[in-house]
């Protein structure tokens, strides 16, 4: 009777995943170093102590060990002359995806927000709002390899569009937020806030990202890729995202005004800075994102 379940498929599959995590974090990094000339990375994490540089970098490592390992299951050793270069096209093609898609949201979508300014002055807010960010990239990036496999420039068109469109539902999400923000704080700016350090703010702003991304994801594993309908794909995937974006929300809104009854959360949070709170919302919000996910994937 065998005690060990691991085979040595398995075992060597883990090998690859691991040199490819490796491979990829040191690609990362030189590109880091690169694009820093203010400051060295180490310098900064182990002489300095900047914590919320460390909590950004972090995430840059969970993010690669999440994706690479995503994908890499997907390799078959026994045909792995077929397999590695769709293997390494498919990690290109997602890391590339999520770098498009953190820069839209610093450039973009916070475009008053100096994000990575704020993280060199050990702004815990903008470190968590970071690591949300990301995250929620790299899920959404997932989901699409996970509906369509981006087989053939066809599939890569149509992962491109749905891309962007999934994009401009993160937009509207965040505009929706700066306004419930505005509109219980005096016309105040939420991105103008970031910069203050609330840590609950930055707290629950990355919870509803995360979120957000988990229920796109279930969205996009409740259908099947059309190969060659590319309308019809499209519209799929917006319907979905938006049906499973709004019961979620609603859903989150029910839990918490059940938790929290006589809680006015948008004070404690916003002003109050309660991170306590924040934490009950990260709890909600994650947890419906994953059930979502769990019962609707096919």
């Amino acid at each position: 009777m065998s005690y060990i379940t691991l085979s040595n498929d398995l075992l060597v599959a883990f090998a690859i995943t691991g040199l490819l995590v490796l491979l990829v974090l040191m690609v990362v990094k030189k590109q880091l170093r690169a694009s820093s000339s203010d400051h060295d990375l180490m310098n900064e994490l182990a002489k300095k102590d900047n914590f919320a540089m460390g909590i950004s970098y972090a995430s840059s490592i969970f993010s690669i060990i999440l994706v690479v390992g995503f994908i890499a299951r997907e390799f078959n050793l026994a045909q792995w002359q077929e397999s590695l270069p769709h293997l390494a096209l498919a990690l290109a093609l997602a890391l590339s995806f999520i770098w498009l898609g953190k820069w839209i949201h610093n450039k973009l979508i916070l475009a008053d927000f100096n994000e990575a300014r704020a993280i060199e002055k050990r702004n815990m807010c903008a470190a968590l709002i970071d690591t949300g960010v990301l995250l929620a990239n790299s899920i959404v990036v997932l989901g699409l390899y996970k509906w369509s496999k981006a087989t053939n420039l066809n599939t890569f068109l149509t992962d491109i569009i749905a891309f962007s469109a999934i994009q401009i539902v993160i937009l509207l999400h965040t505009r929706w937020q700066e306004r419930g923000f505005s509109a219980t704080n005096q016309g105040a700016s939420l991105q103008t806030y970031f910069a203050y350090d609330n840590t609950s703010l930055g707290l629950r702003f990355a919870a509803r990202m995360i979120a957000l991304s988990l229920a796109i994801f279930a969205a996009l594993s409740s259908i099947e890729f059309i190969p060659g309908n590319f309308i019809d794909n499209i519209i799929m995937i917006l319907l979905n995202v938006i049906v499973f974006v709004a019961l979620h929300q609603i859903t989150a809104f029910l839990v918490l005004k059940l938790a929290l009854p006589k809680v006015q959360t948008n004070i404690e949070v916003e002003q109050q800075d309660n991170i306590g709170i924040a934490n009950i919302e990260l709890a909600v919000h994650l947890a419906i994102g994953i059930l979502l996910i769990r019962l609707f994937s096919i």
